[in-house]
């Protein structure tokens, strides 16, 4: 320890000599430090850190697929949710969930619309937390007794005070009354911002594919021994009920990558990139640090005749570094704190488990990692650069000879190559991610976003008694809509384009055409008002939309999308056809005309592309809730917004009227990956600018190794270009090695960015040649600087001294 202090000491004396130094590098590891912190924290938080409930590596999100090519909802139904919880299966637990929305009534507060989840029964218990107050019984699930709720732990303490009675006071919503049987646990969350539980009632003949499923593996079960039991479950459900359950199989995914989803690819690669970032910023140091070295090195001569030995040498060396890395580290942790903060509020706060980043105990130890794996690169190089060499290379490192510091230059050489081929790599994953982002934006989803403001409504309630009454309803609140200054058009849609909502999936079959029962025709069902094709932009190619007048008592009709077309009625005009739909069978009562033909729309998501699917008028087809699209004539909807809300809450007082702009809809879908090209944008920027800064740096340490050369050059009739060019040959040579690895390593780490990403490609010629030639030209300039410094070294007073 003695040792220790002592060389402590000596390091810190040794860098106050020299502050601009220890600035430089102190800087440079701050930045590499706390970008990866910072990238790592985030990664924590959504990857790493457990979920809230015990033994969370058992659960499991379920679905279903089709393996015929029809189109599915991928949920489950009610009997193969009864069916999965035979207890002789290696599952301990099985439920389902479905969500719909109502409207909360609270005292002299505005009405608000609210997600409830309805649960089957053992929801809780899956999940394994106690709650905190009464929860629901078998009875609340079995018989045909009163719905009841339970709230979330925020609900309890915001609207009822943490009043511990809370269970069996009554909870008000605009459709119905119910009674609270519970307060959840407090770190509950499933699914996301949840509020409020149903029971839900599941019968064991239910075939309707309605429920999100969810699952516990029993302790110790092998995930391969439970899928082939659920294959055998959904064998037997094909046996009793082949309409629904043929060639349909389960899909399981681990309930924390079901959250996540797509960002954690992207923040795997982010988190890639800052690693790179770190080594480049290391790489620097050490350029630094091999530099000085060079003039320590008379020192270090002295000190080995002396009798230090190498390993007290390489000690004093990497106490040094290590000491420029904790200050650094330090900093950085400052860095990193500031860039999650800029993170959560550039739209990452709204992306799956990252409303909190926590800087918890495996963030500090990733921190301490990066500080001494840092403290060790940085130092390594400079360190067996002189505690390997002898004493007389190491007097003639410091003397005027131009063959004494060839090992140094070598080893700057070599940090040179190490920079261009990194800075190359991170640029280039900077352009697949633009490029994935511009690709994404440049997709068109069907409809126009811009000028278009969406709220929800429930068709519940005393406006809405029957079908007939709750369409005369609607059609004079569409009336007063129109009506508005201001608004161009206006609709409303059962299934608003990527709002995830779920959609009827029917089988279809065309009058007078037999059914394939191996390959039946599926077709997403969704229901529209009069107008809405209108208010969202979605072009009619062919035919009409619907008006007011396709009632109950006329002609059934629809409207089918180009894929359905496409897909089952290529050559022939589907104008006029009829079709009837339904599910588990075809219903024949629903027979609908064809009337028009509209562009296809992205439902699901940008990158999922349009399934075959119809409209349904709303005037032959209620459906119990609705998104309203208003087409503004203005992109400045505030004074909009009060006036539609006003005739909202004259329509329906208990209304809650919360807006969102299509835009902001659309752009939501591109948040993570827009996240993620700013942070590269921003990584690509910095490797550049380190890049320049480490080749220019040892481009003029080279030229002045090599002044009296130059001078003497000049002195015997050189001329200033011939200098020129001397200086930048060594300087293109760096750089042209460099930018073959780097391409080479780039195209590598494409290979696998290619399976995360959307639309990227490793051997991507515009990427991958604007990366080299972005980084290959500023290597130029960065070397063209100091060989002008260099062609205009006056001769004479160089060689004076000599």
């Amino acid at each position: 320890m003695g040792t220790f202090l002592q060389d402590l000491r000596f390091a810190v004396r040794n860098l106050r000599k020299t502050p601009a130094f220890p600035l430089a590098a102190i800087a440079t590891l701050a930045l590499g430090i706390g970008a990866t912190t910072a990238i790592f924290s985030t990664v924590n938080a959504v990857l790493l850190r457990p979920l809230p409930y015990p033994n969370p590596d058992n659960l499991y999100r379920l679905r279903t697929a089709l393996t015929d090519g029809r189109v599915t909802t991928g949920m489950l139904a009610a009997s193969e949710i009864v069916r999965l919880n035979d207890p002789a299966l290696s599952i301990e637990r099985a439920v389902g969930l479905q969500q719909f929305d109502l409207t909360l009534i609270r005292d002299e507060a505005q009405p608000r619309r609210v997600f409830v989840n309805s649960v089957s029964e053992g929801f809780f218990e899956l999940f394994g937390l106690p709650m905190t107050l009464g929860g629901f019984t078998h009875d609340h699930h079995a018989g045909n007794g009163p719905m009841v709720v339970v709230i979330s732990h925020r609900i309890w303490k915001e609207h009822y005070g943490n009043d511990p009675a809370v269970v069996g006071k009554p909870l008000r919503f605009a459709e119905v009354t119910v009674t609270v049987a519970g307060v959840a646990p407090k770190s509950f969350d499933t699914p996301h911002g949840a509020d409020f539980w149903v029971n839900e009632r599941l019968s064991p003949n239910g075939v309707g594919h309605l429920y999100d499923g969810f699952m516990r593996l029993r302790p110790g079960a092998r995930l391969e021994r439970a899928r082939s039991q659920m294959d055998a479950v959904m064998a037997g459900l094909a046996r009793d009920f082949p309409a629904s359950a043929k060639s349909r199989v389960y899909v399981d995914q681990r309930l924390v990558e079901s959250i996540v989803g797509d960002l954690g690819p992207i923040l795997i690669v982010v988190l890639s990139a800052t690693g790179l970032l770190l080594v480049l910023a290391c790489v620097n140091v050490t350029n630094l640090l091999l530099a000085r070295g060079a003039a320590r090195a008379r020192e270090m001569a002295v000190r080995v005749a002396l009798g230090a030995g190498r390993g007290r040498i390489v000690r004093q060396l990497l106490t040094e570094s290590v000491l420029l890395a904790t200050a650094g580290a330090f900093i950085g942790l400052a860095v990193a704190s500031a860039g999650v903060r800029w993170l959560l509020a550039l739209g990452a706060a709204k992306l799956p488990r990252l409303d909190a980043v926590p800087f918890d105990g495996a963030v500090l130890l990733f921190a301490l990692v990066a500080l001494v794996a840092s403290g060790v690169l940085v130092g390594f190089a400079p360190a067996l650069r002189l505690a390997s060499t002898d004493v007389k290379t190491l007097m003639n490192e410091s003397s005027r000879s131009t063959s004494g510091g060839k090992g140094t230059a070598r080893w700057l050489g070599a940090m040179t190559v190490a920079e261009i081929a990194l800075a190359i790599t991170l640029v280039a994953g900077a352009g697949w991610l633009i490029r994935s982002f511009a690709d994404l934006r440049a997709i068109d989803p069907g409809f126009e976003a811009d000028k278009r403001l969406v709220f929800d409504m429930s068709l519940q309630g005393p406006r809405f008694p029957d079908p007939q009454t709750g369409i005369a309803s609607l059609n004079d609140m569409f009336g007063r809509l129109r009506a508005i200054p201001g608004v161009v058009a206006a609709g409303g849609t059962s299934n608003l384009p990527l709002r995830a909502n779920l959609e009827n999936s029917l089988f279809a079959q065309f009058r007078g055409e037999p059914i394939n029962p191996a390959s039946p025709m599926g077709a997403r069902q969704r229901f529209v008002t009069s107008g809405f094709f209108d208010a969202l932009g979605i072009q009619v190619l062919e035919g009409r939309a619907f008006t007011p007048d396709d009632r109950n008592d006329t002609q059934r009709v629809a409207v089918v999308n180009r894929t359905f077309v496409r897909r089952y009625l290529a050559g022939r005009d589907p104008i006029g056809m009829f079709f009837s739909a339904g599910y588990p069978t075809i219903n024949p009562a629903s027979e609908s005309m064809i009337v028009g033909v509209v562009e296809d729309v992205r439902q699901k998501a940008l990158v999922e592309p349009a399934e075959p699917a119809f409209y349904t008028p709303f005037g032959q087809g209620f459906f119990p809730r609705m998104s309203v699209v208003v087409h503004a004539r203005s992109e400045d909807t505030t004074a909009l917004q009060v006036a539609i809300r006003d005739e909202m809450q004259k329509f329906e007082p208990r209304m809650a009227v919360d807006f969102e702009p299509v835009s902001e809809l659309v752009s939501s879908t591109l948040r993570r990956q827009e996240i993620g090209m700013t942070l590269m944008l921003l990584f690509g920027a910095v490797a550049v600018a380190l890049a320049a800064v480490g080749i220019y740096g040892v481009v003029a340490y080279a030229a002045a190794e090599r002044r009296n050369e130059v001078a003497t050059r000049l002195a015997l009739g050189a001329s200033s270009m011939n200098v020129f060019w001397l200086v930048l040959k060594h300087g293109c040579v760096l750089a042209a090695i460099g930018t073959a690895i780097g391409v080479t390593v780039a195209y590598l780490s494409g290979r696998i960015v290619s399976n995360h990403v959307y639309a990227v490609q490793a051997w991507d010629p515009a990427i991958l040649s604007g990366a080299t030639v972005l980084v290959a030209a500023i290597a130029v300039l960065a070397t063209m600087i100091p060989a002008y410094r260099a062609s205009r070294l006056d001769p004479a007073r160089v060689l004076r001294p000599e």
